[in-house]
C-alpha cells in the first residue's frame, strides 16, 4: 500500500474515531447505573426508617428491602451513538442478586449529556 492510500484511509477514518471519543466513559456509565441502585436502596431505607412502630410497614419495609437487587458488578460497557451528538445507547452486563440469587443480564439503557454531565435516560 503507497504512501497515497494510507493516507486516504487515516483520512477517512479521522471522522468515525473523534465520533467514538465523544461517547461517555466506562467508568461515568458505570458511576450513572450504581447511583441508580443507591438511589433505589435509599427509597427502601428512608421506607423502612418511616414506618416507625407500625409492625405492618415494617414487615413490608422487610420484605422490600430483601427483594431489592443488590448491585455485583457492571462488565462489558458499550456505547454507540443516536439521536445526535450528546445521545448514546449502550449496554452492559450487569450482576445483581435478589434474594441470594446472583444473575446476569444484558442490560439496555440510553445516557446523555446535559449541560455539559452525563445522566442515565428512559
Amino acid at each position: 500500500m503507497g504512501n497515497f492510500e494510507k493516507w486516504a484511509l487515516i483520512v477517512v477514518f479521522i471522522p468515525f474515531f473523534a465520533a467514538c471519543s465523544n461517547a461517555p466513559p466506562e467508568s461515568t456509565v458505570e458511576g450513572l447505573i450504581e447511583a441508580q441502585y443507591e438511589q433505589t436502596t435509599k427509597i427502601v431505607e428512608d421506607a423502612k426508617a418511616n414506618a416507625g412502630n407500625d409492625k405492618m410497614a415494617k414487615v413490608m419495609s422487610g420484605m422490600m428491602e430483601s427483594m431489592m437487587p443488590k448491585l455485583e458488578r457492571i462488565e462489558n460497557i458499550d456505547c454507540d451513538t443516536i439521536e445526535g451528538e450528546n445521545a448514546y445507547l449502550c449496554s452492559a452486563d450487569v450482576t445483581q442478586s435478589i434474594a441470594g440469587n446472583s444473575q446476569t443480564n444484558k442490560t439496555g439503557f440510553k445516557v446523555y449529556k446535559l449541560n455539559n454531565e452525563w445522566v442515565l435516560g428512559d
